[in-house]
């Protein structure tokens, strides 16, 4: 029989936090009017894609294999859904995979790839149809994905050969030649969504296929849109969850949030029941936030999160009059259509009309305008478009489109004096009677003009603060859609956003807010100088890649906000840099003191960067402001990463029982004979045990090589372990660390869906003798013994940015015929 001890560690906190009222959504999102087969077996909402069009999203879904047709449904707030019934019902769209949908210039372009057979391009003047074939068969793999530059050129992305290709685009239904990202998961690669951010290309993409649990995320950047894309290796997988209830996660798209500054993946799961072969797939969606170049995915999530934010103002022009909400300036006719859009029609006058929002926005926003033309009158210079920072006629900035000269044109006037018209070309053949969007950054004296996505102007203009918004026509009759505005620009909705806990924390995202309310800080300014403004004192780190919180002093502190997912106790791990040997921190809700003073070793520089932790924080579920106290010593401050922590349980396994109950097997031939685990050899093979949340541990066995070549050993901090034979045959499907032996000595590896060699020492292990392994893992720093357990073979401290300190036990074997035997854990 097996012998079991439960060993009882006593909390470190153990403190009620009261938790805030938030307004909240949780993964999966259900959504109506799913795609069943013809049977009733549920399909659900496979690759999920949303289009945001004049202030309404649309999401579309992959189409159940033996149906035809595309299901449609639209939402104000990312949230609530509505189904909008079929966009398209073609033949050719029985099992369209995949589709996505681009608005460009009046037309709606849908891409998809029915039953992975090749691609077809759709086309319709409404995102809800009817979209009518516009190509034949392109081929061009699956998942094909439409990325729109800055310069109007076009790109599309598509599976080749277990990678992702791109092609260049002269027209939305015309492509040029494959070009290799390079971009693989060594395996089956497909969904990729590309966008660009602060002038660097992102890609997103999916891997190695759609039914292992293993299915996940990872990104990669580059200079160029279709070449040298070089994976986040530090932080892929960005998204994967291999047990529990949400598992095989993927296929994403990325949208905007409805506060037109944060950033939202949307990706499927599995779903309960269905098919047996098909299980069926549900719609995700969960937060991003930035810290330079750094993407970060607030998840994945299953429990309540905080619904996405929206706007602080916006119009949708849904009533029969203008009203009171807003002002007009200088006259021209001005009216509501339809209860959907405004319009004013006065023109063969080179006198400038304005509708403005009684409503001001902050000094750094966020504003979305769209407008289309319907006629321009007789004059040399008809234009329409945008006003905002609107004060007065002597204080104001304007984006307009000139459909003369086929351009954006912007100026600027500040205490009556006119900063001077720029231009910038828009694409040939853009159509002004159709819809285009404008779009308004304001961050310090810096706006940025955006066009129908593409980033057309940045201008730095003094003296011009926030204001009101609003529309402008001269010489033009023009209709104006859905506007907004957002009192946050470049991500800085990530500040008040409720951090998931477990999850990770970005020190330099504290909270939004002045001095002694957000934060405590002794300086005047930011002495860094980087990434936000006010006294909190931030510089970039070459080493981390990202800005990090620094010069930080005795008494000042920092507050969070956090989403606590269930109650009960967490560990706390928070990265710091210091050549300070006596700092400390703690951390507070409220009065409370919630981990006592917390010692930090000096990392012996201020770029080298070290973990001091805290475990058994007792938490209690729901919203949460935090503070982190700097109590004495310098130090600079990376983030924090909260992980759900558990007792670890005394485990002995001999094998006398003659059976492995209690272990999940995944690859490779397991059995027991004679009391002892068997691994047949001829490949690979990973087995666990334990629990996910155990932190630090002495983790034994007994191990015998009966082959000499190949290797064998023990997994611990072992996170989402799946099977790498599914569909695949991959034998790194695992997170944690690999301390194994060979016949010519010890060796530690760090698995993270990838294999990466950390340390060695030589020895001589013959093969055909029993030898035994200990490792124990505390904090980062792992140890491992092998037969003298007395002086260990290996000393390895994980001072990299993603350490895994949580985590089961497990054993592991590569090409090679291996006995277990005497397994045992204990605290």
């Amino acid at each position: 029989m097996k012998k079991w001890k439960t060993l009882i560690i006593s909390a470190a906190a153990a403190v009620m936090l009261m938790p805030l009222q938030v307004s909240a959504y949780s993964n999966p999102i259900a959504i109506t009017d799913s795609w069943h087969w013809a049977n009733n077996d549920f399909y659900g909402e496979g690759d999920p894609y949303i289009l945001k069009f004049n202030g309404t999203y649309y999401l579309y879904v992959s189409t159940v294999d033996d149906q035809i047709g595309v299901k449609v449904w639209s939402s104000a707030n990312l949230t609530d859904w509505t189904y909008r019934g079929l966009c398209t019902t073609e033949a050719v769209t029985k099992a369209a995979y995949a589709p996505e949908v681009v608005y460009w210039n009046g037309m709606f372009y849908m891409y998809t790839s029915p039953g992975g057979g090749g691609h077809y391009v759709l086309q319709s003047t409404s995102p809800t149809g009817p979209f009518t074939l516009a190509t034949g068969n392109l081929g061009m793999g699956i998942d094909g994905n439409v990325y729109i530059d800055d310069d109007g050129k076009w790109y599309f992305y598509s599976t080749g050969s277990n990678t992702i290709n791109a092609r260049p685009m002269t027209s939305p239904t015309a492509f040029g030649a494959a070009v290799g990202t390079g971009l693989s998961m060594a395996g089956w690669t497909e969904g990729s969504t590309t966008f660009k951010r602060n002038g660097k290309y992102y890609m997103t993409y999916t891997g190695n296929h759609v039914w292992s649990t293993a299915y996940r995320v990872d990104y990669a950047t580059s200079t160029s849109p279709t070449t040298g894309f070089a994976p986040a290796v530090s932080q892929n997988p960005v998204l994967i969850d291999t047990e529990g209830s949400n598992v095989g996660l993927g296929h994403n798209s990325m949208i905007k949030g409805p506060d037109l500054d944060s950033d939202f993946m949307v990706y499927h799961s599995h779903a309960s029941g269905g098919n047996l072969i098909y299980p069926g797939r549900k719609m995700n969606l969960d937060r991003i936030v930035w810290n330079g170049d750094k993407m970060i995915v607030l998840g994945p999530t299953t429990a309540s999160q905080q619904n996405p934010e929206l706007a602080d103002f916006e119009d949708r022009f849904n009533r029969a009059s203008i009203g009171t909400g807003w002002s007009n300036i200088g006259g021209g006719t001005w009216g509501i259509y339809n209860q959907e859009l405004m319009w004013q029609d006065t023109i063969g006058s080179t006198n400038t009309y304005r509708q403005v929002t009684g409503t001001s926005t902050a000094a750094d926003y966020t504003a979305e305008f769209n407008t289309k033309q319907i006629k321009q009158g007789p004059t040399s210079n008809p234009v329409y478009g945008a006003v905002f920072s609107y004060t007065d006629e002597n204080n104001y900035g304007a984006a307009v489109l000139n459909r003369s000269l086929n351009r954006l044109e912007t100026n600027f006037v500040v205490g009556g004096v006119s900063q001077g018209w720029q231009y910038a070309a828009l694409p040939s053949g853009c159509d002004y009677t159709k819809w285009h969007q404008i779009r308004v950054e304001k961050a310090g004296a810096s706006f940025t003009v955006y066009v129908d996505g593409m980033k057309k102007q940045t201008r730095t203009i003094s003296g011009l603060g926030g204001g009101k918004i609003g529309y402008t026509t001269t010489d033009a009759h023009a209709d104006f859609g859905y506007t907004a505005f957002s009192n946050k620009v470049n991500g800085s909705s990530a500040w008040n956003a409720y951090k998931p806990l477990p999850g990770k924390i970005e020190a330099v995202h504290y909270m939004n807010g002045a001095e002694g309310t957000a934060y405590h800080d002794l300086t005047a300014e930011n002495l860094g100088g980087a990434y936000r403004s006010g006294a909190v004192d931030i510089r970039s780190s070459a080493a981390e890649g990202k800005n990090v919180v620094g010069w930080n002093q005795t008494g000042e502190w920092l507050k969070y906000r956090v989403n606590v997912a269930e109650t009960g106790y967490y560990d706390l791990d928070a990265r710091l840099a210091t050549t300070y040997t006596d700092a400390s921190f703690r951390v507070w809700d409220g009065a409370t003191d919630l981990t006592g003073i917390v010692g930090v070793q000096s990392s012996g520089d201020w770029e080298s960067w070290t973990t001091a932790s805290k475990k058994g924080i007792y938490l209690t579920a729901g919203y949460h402001e935090l503070r982190f106290e700097f109590v004495k010593g310098e130090f600079d401050f990376s983030g924090m990463t909260f992980s759900r922590g558990d007792a670890v349980t005394s485990l002995l396994d001999d094998f006398n029982d003659g059976n492995d109950n209690g272990w999940t097997r995944f690859e490779g031939s397991w059995s027991v004979n004679s009391g002892e685990l068997d691994s047949a050899g001829g490949g690979f093979g990973k087995t666990t045990i334990g629990n996910e949340r155990w932190a630090d541990y002495t983790v034994e066995s007994d191990i015998k090589l009966v082959d000499s070549t190949g290797d064998a050993g023990m997994l611990v901090r072992v996170n989402n372990p799946s099977n790498g034979t599914v569909l695949v045959s991959n034998p790194d499907y695992i997170q944690g660390y690999y301390a194994f032996i060979k016949p010519d000595g010890v060796y530690l590896g760090k698995m993270n869906y990838n294999y990466t060699a950390v340390a060695s020492s030589p020895a001589t292990l013959a093969a055909g003798s029993w030898h035994h392994m200990k490792v124990t893992a505390s904090g980062t720093t792992i140890k491992v013994y092998v037969n003298d357990m007395t002086t260990p073979k290996i000393t390895y401290t994980d001072n990299s940015s993603n350490p895994f300190t949580h985590g089961k036990v497990g054993l592991r074997t590569m090409n090679n015929h291996t006995r277990f035997d005497n397994f045992r854990v204990n605290p």
